[in-house]
């Protein structure tokens, strides 16, 4: 299999790219911004010779996209629709990855790939339009994860690093959302199991995020717990960070899909985060007398 990959330098884009390699597949980046900038005939060329689309790449400022919906839009969804429509030129299976934030707030249980989908942000109604738009194809896959964590120390959005740096920072307690909840998911394992979604020629709509839901308060609460430190979390609600993105508070999802083909959830959120945490040699880190 030979992949194209957008957003490789991204934290699941990057681990797509790693896992690709790691099971003898050829994966290359393509530059959004080259892409764009071709001709219509550059596009369809550049997409040319590859067996899959695997579109990574996103605008993922979700208060930005509420301030700026235009570039938003540019982002998520024209960007998708040029790609998508270039690789159906060239023969290409076409992968979007989307967000368990498109549910919406309909449910306080997790979300399952059969429920209504009713997205309360411009970023999240932006994935959603995309995913109409890539599904008119009936061989397209649409991975929905969300609460990514893993992938290298340097990129800015590391949510296990930047929440490590605000408890060495912090000169009290640190606050945390008590209100949302989501599924913790580990980049390497969501990579895997899209490339064995991929493998098995499998289509249509897949959640994919590790098992087990908790609140943002819980989950930065357990990394303090797994570094070692003795600083406090105290949780708070959702009003507290005056946010301007409607976000739904609940993001938790499961697979249906998954679970009727016999295909086993991926392992616990906790799990997954201490092997990143060991592997990154942040286990205890932030200890007495480290």
């Amino acid at each position: 299999m030979k992949a194209l990959v957008t957003g490789a330098s991204g934290l699941l884009g990057s681990e797509i790219i790693r896992a690709l390699t790691e099971n003898g597949f050829a994966g290359n980046a393509l530059d959004r911004s080259a892409f764009l900038e071709s001709t219509s005939a550059d596009r369809s060329s550049m997409l040319e010779g590859f067996d899959v689309v695997i579109h990574a790449a996103a605008n993922t400022n979700v208060e930005q996209c509420e301030i700026e919906p235009e570039g938003c839009y540019y982002d998520n969804c024209f960007l998708t629709e040029q790609l998508y429509h270039h690789a159906r030129r060239t023969g290409a299976k076409f992968v979007f990855i989307s967000s368990t934030g498109v549910y919406g707030r309909t449910k306080v249980t997790p979300y399952h790939e059969y429920d209504p989908v009713s997205p309360t942000t411009v970023h999240h109604r932006s994935k959603h339009i995309a995913e109409l738009t890539v599904l008119t194809s009936p061989d397209t896959l649409v991975i929905r994860t969300g609460w990514l964590f893993g992938g290298a120390f340097a990129n800015k959005k590391n949510f296990v690093k930047n929440r490590l740096n605000d408890i060495r920072a912090a000169k009290g307690p640190i606050y945390a959302n008590a209100s949302q909840t989501g599924n913790p998911t580990y980049v390497r394992d969501c990579a895997r199991t899209l490339l064995e979604l991929i493998a098995d020629n499998c289509v249509g709509v897949y959640n994919v995020v590790n098992d087990g839901s908790v609140s943002r308060f819980d989950y930065v609460k357990q990394i303090a717990q797994f570094s070692g430190s003795a600083c406090e979390v105290f949780p708070v609600d959702a009003s507290e960070f005056k946010r301007r993105a409607d976000v739904s508070e609940n993001e938790a999802a499961i697979s249906y899909r998954m679970r009727f083909e016999g295909r086993p959830q991926l392992r616990p959120w906790q799990e997954a985060l201490t092997e990143y945490m060991r592997e990154n040699g942040l286990l205890g880190c932030l200890g007495e007398g480290t």
